[in-house]
């Protein structure tokens, strides 16, 4: 047996045991929450604080959605969230290792209008969703998301929601990047709490955090399941997409009388690996998948009733 054929085995292996258990979603989909007017991206707003000085090692940041946002993305109570993504403006990275933790709670919090606020009461309640201590940071950069699948999908039950991010890059040699995170972001008034230090911060700033952060918020993305985030039953179960797991080519048929007029495909970190423009009248269409490494991705397809999007896996 050769390496490749090695490698494809293990993949395969691999992704039906995704399949077999609750992880693996097929009929997901991406929605993005950019309230506010657009500011011009700053590394201090987070998810992770990473300036050019690559000074800071440690960072936490926290978040509030409410639920009229949330609702305006069509995230509704018992919607699953199984992903999260933020959009860095600059291609910079980090190879790591480092411990990057991501909490959600379902709260009544209406707005973050404290000037500070510990760190252990903002996460009173949280769950942690997604833990890795061997965490790096690619050179994914805007328009595409760095996506984090959660450890354990969260259900949103109504109300707010509080995200709370957690970095700690400590044990790597200096320099610790390859140059400054610069977070695409918009205004949002009393949606943030943050801190960046030389240890991981007890009490994090709405207004500061050693440049203004005021009402400043990154943008983010959540692939979610449930909901009504969900494309009308009739149209999800008009477009076909197999075999799936695929391994030289994904077919696609839509015999919805609906248009596709966009076929996107996103790798699990958000990079963008097909963006194609789907002829008027699309009934078929093939992918061919040999430029595509094995693994996971999400599917898009922007037709005039909305997006469908499913998980589909490269073998």
């Amino acid at each position: 047996m050769n390496l490749f054929m090695t490698r494809r085995s293990l993949a395969t292996m691999a992704l039906l045991t995704l399949q077999a258990g609750a992880a693996f979603r097929a009929d997901a989909q991406v929605v993005e929450i950019a309230t506010g007017a657009p500011n011009t991206p700053l590394y201090a707003v987070g998810p992770i604080y990473m300036s050019s000085t690559l000074f800071y090692r440690y960072s936490r940041f926290a978040y509030l959605y409410t639920q009229a946002e949330l609702a305006a993305a069509g995230i509704t109570a018992g919607t699953t969230i199984n992903a999260v993504g933020w959009m860095k403006d600059t291609p910079n990275s980090a190879a790591g290792p480092a411990l990057f933790t991501i909490y959600m709670k379902n709260s009544s919090t209406a707005a973050y209008a404290n000037a500070t606020e510990p760190w252990a009461d903002l996460s009173l309640g949280a769950t942690q969703v997604y833990s890795e201590n061997a965490q790096s940071i690619p050179a994914t950069a805007s328009p595409n998301y760095i996506n984090f699948t959660l450890d354990t999908p969260f259900q949103y039950t109504g109300g707010s929601l509080e995200i709370l991010t957690e970095w700690d890059i400590s044990t790597v040699p200096a320099p610790i990047a390859t140059g400054a995170f610069e977070w695409v972001n918009t205004t949002v008034v009393d949606r943030i709490y943050a801190s960046g230090n030389t240890s991981l911060p007890a009490t994090l700033s709405s207004t500061m955090n050693n440049t203004n952060i005021n009402d400043r918020r990154p943008v983010i993305q959540f692939t979610v399941q449930g909901g009504t985030t969900t494309i009308p039953d009739l149209l999800g179960s008009s477009i076909r997409i197999w075999p799936n797991p695929a391994e030289d080519v994904l077919n696609i048929a839509n015999t919805s009388g609906v248009p596709v007029d966009r076929i996107v495909m996103t790798d699990m970190l958000g990079k963008v690996v097909l963006n194609e423009r789907s002829a008027a009248g699309m009934t078929h269409h093939r992918i061919d998948l040999d430029p595509f490494v094995p693994g996971a991705y999400l599917l898009r397809l922007e037709t005039g009733e909305g997006p469908l999007v499913r998980k589909v896996a490269v073998q």
